[in-house]
């Protein structure tokens, strides 16, 4: 056996062993309802050929038991997916868990161009790639680096917030390519 795959063995059974222990923590989710759709787009040609542009994609949980009449609905950063609030990248629960166990009808994007919405660059633009050292810079290390006055004060990321770390990793790894047009990042979803 390869080195490889034998270290892919051993973090799939840390990560296995770990989110056992966290699945005890809380009960199964009750749900009516749990699924995804998309919402606007169009057809759209390039080069010939059509495809679908400007479409969002929505997953959605329902609780079994509603308990508030209006939804969350969470709406993911630049470089980011839905997958923020679904999940933690050290395997706890999301926001979105959190708020259905309240009560809440959920409803979490993944922008339009990002993630499961798909991007075409002749339609949006080029896109700029997300590096290790802006994701220490602006979401796991903030205190190292001290880009604004209370980045001193950041406590909320697990880990040592080194690119090493297996929760640092796991926020690298769901990070997207953002629409290098800032402009038109914000049109499109405006």
């Amino acid at each position: 056996m390869s080195f490889g795959v034998l270290l892919i063995v051993v973090i799939l059974v840390v990560f296995g062993a770990a989110s056992s222990a966290r699945a005890a923590e809380n009960p199964p989710l009750t749900l009516a309802r749990d699924g995804f759709f998309y919402v606007g787009g169009k057809p759209t040609v390039v080069n010939g050929k059509q495809y679908m542009a400007g479409q969002m994609y929505v997953e959605y949980r329902i609780p079994a038991r509603k308990t508030h009449p209006y939804p969350i609905i969470m709406v993911h950063g630049g470089t980011m997916s839905g997958t923020n609030y679904t999940g933690t990248p050290d395997g706890r629960e999301g926001w979105a868990q959190y708020f259905v166990r309240q009560g809440y009808a959920v409803y979490v994007i993944d922008q339009v161009g990002k993630g499961r919405s798909t991007h075409l660059e002749r339609t949006y633009g080029p896109v700029d790639l997300v590096d290790s050292q802006n994701s220490q810079q602006r979401y796991v290390a903030q205190e190292k680096f001290k880009l604004w006055p209370q980045a001193h004060l950041h406590t909320q990321w697990p880990g040592s917030g080194e690119p090493d770390d297996p929760a640092v990793q796991q926020l690298i790894s769901s990070q997207l390519p953002a629409i290098r047009d800032f402009t038109k990042q914000q049109f499109i979803n405006s």
